[in-house]
């Protein structure tokens, strides 16, 4: 579906043009892909002198179409020094987009167009421009995964998203929002729990969109018995979904939460479908790479270094094997009969997550955030925690529930020792740290990390 078909159509048309994509065939699929990007290449060469210059004015017009491998990477820092050049509409200038980002209305349009920043999560925040067109997809693809996920047009569903309107998923959430039936109260993730809890009771939910430590958080608070609502889905996602998270969502409701793979670059790359195990790869909108420090695909089944992303409906910044620093895993063994579209069986955390640390008998040990977490995910005292490694010792900040013994802070700080240990490293000056309550990051999104680095 070209993008300038959109004109005049409605988002939920849209949408249920996104869900016929469902039915298709895996050769259909793989004909629209081809021919999506056959014209993404196409329109990036004759409208961005970055590509026409790094591509070459005939790319993809030898009648062969062109071969995805073949394409160079991009990185943020690349397309935050490239922007001006990358940009296919020539009025969009870097330097105004993120003063309009840094003025006192960053969620209205920006002249015909959409700007978002990214949280600067791994220290770079990046500037996003879309079409009003390319927008109204995406918002479809959104209402797509939501009927996936089980979530019906009449039901009274609220979105908790980023605090800031710069942030692509408080201006995603408002928009999916227009036209529910009920008076969703406006929240943010940095919404105060009591007013938050407060809210929601009032509101009583069917279905709840938020970051996983925001409904993890939740969930304690529906455990606690200060929070009263019944939920029948919790939609969980732009932050990594932990064990211990699943866990408190299922104790407090019931249920399992439908995790996304969520991006600033690519608005939906991945959703859980009920009834599915993992994540769908929305692959008819975005092409998706799961590859080694050295850019080689890995199998399904082993975890990569990185995610190479291909954007098929943005033509205002062409994203080409845009590259996230994500670690993610494709799902090992077939697909459902006749469904077209590969699935992620995790997201866990980017590679910036990865610490190293010296081993025993030399040289060093890269230990993986999931080992990391694990420690903390296994002791039900533990409400919240974060790790900061300063390049010389580890710190764990730790929301105890009350009462738990006093003895905890020593035991997590054994239990850290001795995995790291197991994972052949040697570990570090171990401090355990309770609290009472532990911020989220600055900048848009108000995200929260549970893995710090502070030494590099």
């Amino acid at each position: 579906m070209p993008i300038s078909s959109t004109s005049g159509t409605s988002v939920r048309e849209i949408a249920g043009k996104l869900m016929a994509r469902t039915r298709w065939t895996p050769e259909r699929l793989a004909a629209h892909q081809r021919e999506r990007l056959d014209e993404l290449v196409r329109h990036a060469v004759a409208g961005s002198p970055y590509y026409r210059k790094l591509l070459g004015a005939d790319a993809a017009d030898g009648g062969t179409g062109v071969r995805l491998r073949d394409l160079p990477t991009l990185t943020k820092a690349t397309l935050m020094e490239h922007f001006d050049e990358i940009i296919t509409e020539g009025p969009v200038r870097r330097d105004a987009a993120g003063a309009h980002l840094a003025g006192p209305r960053p969620g209205r349009p920006f002249g015909p167009h959409r700007v978002f920043a990214t949280s600067g999560s791994t220290g770079r925040p990046g500037i996003f421009v879309y079409s009003q067109a390319e927008f109204a997809v995406w918002t479809a693809s959104h209402l797509r995964m939501m009927a996936c996920m089980g979530i019906t047009p009449d039901m009274r569903a609220v979105g908790i998203g980023a605090p800031s309107p710069a942030h692509l998923s408080r201006q995603m959430m408002a928009e999916v929002a227009a036209g529910r039936p009920g008076d969703a109260p406006a929240l943010s993730v940095a919404t105060p729990m009591p007013y938050m809890v407060t809210a929601l009771d009032g509101y009583r939910p069917d279905a709840i969109s938020t970051f996983p430590s925001t409904a993890a958080l939740l969930a304690e608070e529906q455990l606690a018995g200060r929070l009263r609502i019944a939920p029948t889905v919790v939609a969980v996602g732009a932050e990594v979904l932990t064990e211990d998270m699943r866990r408190r969502i299922r104790d407090a409701w019931g249920i399992e939460p439908r995790q996304a793979y969520l991006t600033g670059e690519a608005p939906l790359i991945a959703s859980a479908c009920t009834g599915e195990e993992g994540m769908r790869l929305w692959e008819d909108l975005v092409l998706v790479e799961v590859v080694d420090a050295d850019d080689r695909p890995v199998a399904p089944g082993v975890a990569g270094d990185k995610v190479l992303i291909t954007n098929l409906v943005n033509r205002v910044q062409p994203l080409i094997r845009y590259e996230l620093t994500d670690l993610v895993t494709l799902a090992p063994g077939p697909d459902r009969a006749g469904d077209p579209f590969r699935r992620l069986s995790s997201v866990e955390g980017r590679s910036d997550d990865v610490i190293t640390l010296p081993a025993p008998g030399g040289g060093d040990v890269a230990v993986q955030p999931v080992l990391l977490r694990a420690p903390f995910t296994a002791f039900r005292e533990v409400m919240q925690y974060q790790v900061t490694y300063d390049g010389h010792g580890l710190t764990g900040r730790v929301v105890l529930r009350e009462g738990s013994p006093s003895d905890t802070a020593d035991r997590l700080r054994a239990e850290l020792t001795r995995q790291l240990r197991e994972a052949g490293a040697v570990p570090p000056p171990i401090a355990i740290v309770p609290t009472l309550e532990i911020g989220r990051e600055g900048g848009h999104a108000a995200k929260f990390k549970l893995i710090r680095h502070t030494g590099r």
